[in-house]
């Protein structure tokens, strides 16, 4: 067996190649590129036959280096930088470090510690595909975030009245008026007419009634802006509605390319029978959790994954309970989401947040302790491809907290995920 450790880089990697012993057996630098990666395997298979007898060590778990050696048929260890960091002082305490130095630590973690990692488990091309999209999906919707809150800033320096007037600015109704009127000028000449038109032409629900509320705050005192500040604020707050709407489109877009791999994917029912699960929240726990079963033996695994769990320290009578931040954030972000909506219809998921509020948790520990719940149900779902039944957990709770057999009939088994 040899270990392969690899110091990645935007233009060179540097690679150490060790053995059981720790004998060096190579370190060299490869260029970011097709002919590189080629270089890497063919000395790996001057040294081993067999693709099983090279295992390759990573501080990263994506990308296009990992993608090339998984594909060859190798086996990958991703280790977090932190861990190499503090691997680093087993060999040199001085803080001295080089690309070399990082490869040949990080083959040496493979060779002594192998057993406290575990290696990456290849998704199928459809999770890896739907990952992809949510991922980009949600960079996306950040930057919506933030251009409508580039839009409200720019409003409040000249033309804070238009804040009101919807209650989204991010909707089309709201970017349409303000293409239209985009100056306190143009709001203060508005008639009726002018509105209803406006309303109706953008299908807006209750025209006479927004008409006249819209006409009434056109006919209230505004404040008075100069003509050059409100001209050049237009001219920027157009441009970033332009932005915004071609953002919107984006959305819409990516929103039925992801709604189209779900519907292809053989776990979406598991994830789609939660309660106030949507397409979108169901392709991102997809997403997190992958296709491979093999990945998770625990749920306490999951758990600490994806955050919700907390860390505790303890050293003699002294204990300590932190806020984890070592975990797939992406993963905590898409549970933490789920365990807000799954309230709306969920009646024990509202209790249960109800009670950590109650105790005195603020609302982003209780939701995360909501998450945690949610995941030891979804965890054995997942594992063994079954749906969520309320009224099945709620047996289930009941079972549990009256502390009643398990099992005193047939019938009774088919309750339990």
């Amino acid at each position: 067996m040899i270990y392969v450790g690899i110091d990645w880089a935007d233009k060179n990697h540097w690679v150490f190649i060790t053995d059981d012993t720790g004998s060096k057996l190579g370190s060299f630098s490869i260029e970011n590129s097709p002919e590189g990666v080629q270089e890497l395997f063919s000395r790996i298979r001057k040294v081993v036959k067999e693709q099983n007898q090279a295992i390759f060590a990573l501080e990263t778990s994506k990308g296009l280096l990992i993608d090339s050696i998984l594909d060859a048929g190798y086996t990958v260890y991703p280790i977090n930088p932190k861990a190499v960091d503090r691997y680093r002082d087993r060999y040199k305490v001085s803080g001295k470090k080089s690309d070399e130095f990082d490869a040949l630590v990080l083959a040496n973690i493979l060779r002594t510690d192998r057993n406290n990692y575990q290696p990456l488990l290849p998704d199928s091309p459809l999770t890896r595909h739907l990952r992809t999209l949510t991922n980009e999906y949600k960079f996306l919707l950040r930057l919506k975030t933030k251009l409508s809150n580039q839009i409200t800033s720019c409003l409040k320096d000249y033309y804070p009245v238009a804040l009101s007037l919807f209650c989204k600015l991010g909707q089309q109704v709201s970017l349409n008026f303000l293409k239209k009127f985009d100056s306190p000028e143009a709001f203060e000449k508005l008639t009726k007419s002018k509105i209803k038109r406006f309303l109706s032409k953008n299908h807006y629900p209750g025209v006479e009634k927004k008409a006249e509320e819209v006409y009434h705050l056109s006919q209230e005192p505004q404040f008075n802006v100069e003509p050059s500040l409100a001209s050049a604020k237009s001219l920027y707050m157009l441009t970033l509605v332009k932005q915004l709407e071609t953002l919107l489109v984006s959305l819409e877009t990516f929103e039925k390319e992801i709604e189209k791999l779900l519907n292809q994917h053989p776990d979406k029912d598991i994830f789609l029978s939660l309660p106030g699960s949507s397409t979108i929240t169901s392709a991102k726990f997809i997403s997190e959790f992958g296709d491979n079963r093999n990945r998770y033996k625990k749920i306490s695994s999951v758990q600490a994954e994806a955050g919700t769990c907390p860390v505790t320290k303890q050293s003699g009578n002294q204990r300590f309970v932190y806020f984890r931040r070592a975990c797939r954030k992406s993963f905590r972000d898409a549970a933490c989401r789920f365990a807000f909506t799954s309230m709306k219809q969920s009646s024990w998921a509202k209790e249960r947040y109800e009670r950590y509020v109650g105790a005195g948790k603020k609302h982003p520990l209780a939701l995360r302790c909501l998450a945690n719940a949610w995941l030891e149900i979804i965890f054995p779902m997942w594992k063994n491809r079954t749906l969520y039944s309320e009224q099945r957990h709620l047996l289930k709770m009941v079972v549990k907290e009256q502390n009643l057999p398990l099992i005193k009939s047939g019938a009774l088994v088919s309750v339990y995920y």
